[in-house]
């Protein structure tokens, strides 16, 4: 009996020279879809499901690659050591993301490959590829990409002859393209196509008064967008409107203006009153001291008290302030008798 590791080293040697005469020794069997069709934005699985010569005894390593087109780097990639008593599963991706994991078992002979969020680059030829210790085996299947027909943009241009529109869709079947206004459906319009993207366009001369509408019709469905025609009245209307609301605007910051002018004025008028008040107050207080004759407090004026015609009033009360009696002035009298001299 050989040992499995000179087993895998027999096996190997046959199948290289079986491969250098071009003879199939290998009992390989693999299963793959030959077209496979997924939907824009949903998810699909690519079978592949095999067997190999030495399904039941093989307990080396079982090595899965994905590669997309004509690339040789595959884009996802599992390594599995082939024992029943063992569970770990190293899968990397190339890409670092989540679009694409393995969806099967390759200890049981699935390797399928499951992708999500399905774009439209995604639609191409995929090899899946099985290698073990002493043999590896692949085969090819076409992925598919199916969406419904969507108008991507409907734009406008004006011209001296009236006005240009330019419809832009997308859709696998490649959507047909449809312009009707409102004399009905316009024939014949051009259109130019981009296969690789799956893109359509397509542009016509039309009145800038008419209704006019792109339809995008495929086999998934269809598309439809409308241009309004262009009033001049409705435009006038809308330039005068918005004139209208400048002017209003602009109004109403005059007279905003004007208040916040009144108001520093009021305020300025009214510093310059109490100004003009404290000054008419020291001036009468400077008036009534100088109506009040200063002289020294007597006997007389001790007990008796006069009010004055220049009294200073506080809170509606007269101020008591005491008088001063002039003194009393004798007229001359007859000449005394002359001096005696001697």
């Amino acid at each position: 009996m050989f040992s499995p590791k000179m087993q895998d080293s027999v096996f190997g040697l046959l199948y290289f020279i079986c491969s250098l005469k071009g003879l199939t020794c290998s009992q390989w069997t693999m299963k793959v879809q030959d077209q496979v069709n997924g939907t824009l934005g949903q998810n699909v699985i690519l079978p592949c499901v095999f067997t190999h010569p030495k399904q039941n005894t093989y307990t080396g390593d079982i090595t899965v690659k994905w590669m997309q087109g004509n690339k040789h780097e595959p884009i996802f990639q599992c390594k599995v050591h082939n024992k029943t008593n063992r569970q770990d599963i190293n899968c990397t991706n190339p890409r670092s993301s989540q679009q694409t994991s393995l969806q099967g078992n390759p200890r049981k002979g699935d390797t399928s490959l499951r992708i999500n969020n399905l774009q439209f680059t995604s639609a191409s030829q995929y090899t899946c590829r099985v290698e073990l210790n002493y043999d590896k085996f692949e085969k090819h299947t076409m992925l598919n990409i199916n969406a419904p027909a969507q108008i991507l943009s409907l734009s406008m241009d004006f011209e001296v002859q009236g006005m240009m529109l330019k419809c832009i869709a997308q859709g696998n079947p490649i959507p047909q393209l449809k312009w009707t206004t409102s004399s009905g459906l316009l024939e014949n319009a051009p259109n130019k196509t981009d296969y690789s993207n799956y893109i359509v366009a397509s542009s016509v001369l039309v009145s800038d008064q008419d209704v006019s509408a792109c339809q995008a019709v495929n086999s998934l469905g269809q598309d439809q967008k409308t241009v309004l025609p262009n009033n001049p009245n409705c435009s006038g209307l809308l330039v005068t409107t918005i004139l209208g609301w400048l002017l209003l605007l602009g109004l109403v910051a005059f007279i905003l203006d004007m208040m916040r002018r009144r108001r520093a004025q009021r305020v300025m008028l009214r510093d310059i009153g109490v100004q003009q008040v404290k000054t008419s107050i020291h001036q009468t207080n400077e008036t009534v001291y100088a109506n009040i004759r200063t002289c020294s407090v007597g006997r007389e004026s001790r007990h008796s008290d006069v009010y004055s015609t220049g009294a200073l009033r506080e809170e509606g009360k007269v101020e008591k302030i005491p008088s001063c009696r002039a003194p009393k002035i004798r007229p001359p009298g007859p000449p005394g008798p002359p001096p005696d001299i001697g």
